[in-house]
């Protein structure tokens, strides 16, 4: 199905993205996956309430970017790359991107709290490395993807860089610092 929207950069993000979330690499990101799995790690890495928040976060990105693109095989919920893809593809082309941006900013601005662990109003290469082994990213890569968002090179990143990352990654269709927001892209 051609894109109305997306471009092949943004697409190549998303299903970047996507491959980290199919957990056991079967080609569909089930509530499993995403929740069993993903959250399993953020409660292994994080604190309790830490993982709460990070979890209720989660769910709300899963009903609002995920979920809508999945299909029901086999009486559950299944998600492939190219439901994804095509979902955003419907929600950028039928929701104002400064909606968009307010709606996404709102919930990475829960993200870092929850990320901020140490809830000094900045998050540290190990808090970052944290978040990105939850996604199944290894802490090596993570350094990169941290260097690479922390746009003024201070050793961490202000609530400002992780949002202004979140939305490079999801909105723009070039590359940019941002697109390795969750970590390096598939080749």
């Amino acid at each position: 199905m051609p894109m109305k929207t997306l471009k092949p950069f943004l697409c190549k993000k998303l299903d970047s993205f996507f491959s980290q979330l199919d957990v056991d690499h079967d080609g569909f990101a089930s509530p499993f996956d995403l929740f069993d799995r993903v959250v399993t790690r953020m409660r292994i890495m994080f604190s309790e309430k830490d993982a709460d928040a990070l979890e209720a976060v989660w769910k709300i990105c899963y009903e609002t970017f995920l979920s809508p693109g999945s299909k029901t095989t086999n009486g559950q919920e299944m998600l492939t790359s190219e439901g994804y893809i095509e979902h955003c593809d419907e929600l950028f082309s039928n929701t104002p991107m400064e909606e968009l941006r307010k709606t996404s900013g709102e919930l990475f601005s829960r993200f870092f709290d929850a990320v901020d662990v140490n809830k000094d109003g900045s998050i540290s290469k190990r808090e970052y490395a944290h978040f990105l082994v939850c996604l199944n990213v290894p802490p090596e890569e993570s350094v990169v993807c941290f260097e690479a968002l922390d746009t003024n090179k201070d050793g961490k990143l202000s609530r400002e860089e992780f949002v202004n990352a979140s939305h490079q990654f999801h909105f723009d269709m070039e590359e940019t610092p941002g697109a390795r927001f969750y970590g390096p892209l598939k080749k």
